[in-house]
């Protein structure tokens, strides 16, 4: 994957991926697995944010970024599983947001 990749060549080269690596997932389990990933973002923010009374007897060996990385790839993958072009999606919905009221 080139440095200078776009959103869509991201989600090519993450279906490209998911395929060589034997992941034929469904919808409903690429969802699962983004919870699981979204729920160890939210530890690794805990940990950074010094928000770990309750688990401290435990080691973490995490990295944030990784951790968002994980959420952004499955994310991407249920994209795929749909032919959403995320940043389409992205686009569209925001043009709904600007001319949305926020209360």
């Amino acid at each position: 994957m080139n440095i200078d990749s776009n959103l869509k060549d991201i989600q090519k080269y993450i279906s490209k991926m998911m395929n060589i690596n034997g992941f034929h997932n469904t919808s409903l389990e690429l969802l699962c697995y983004l919870v699981e990933e979204v729920g160890e973002l939210a530890k690794e923010i805990r940990k950074k944010e010094e928000n770990m009374d309750m688990d401290t007897g435990k080691k973490y060996n995490s990295c944030l970024s990784h951790e968002i990385a994980d959420v952004f790839i499955y994310l991407l993958a249920i994209c795929n599983s749909y032919d959403i072009d995320l940043l389409d999606a992205f686009k569209e919905k925001e043009l709904i947001n600007l001319d949305r009221i926020w209360k």
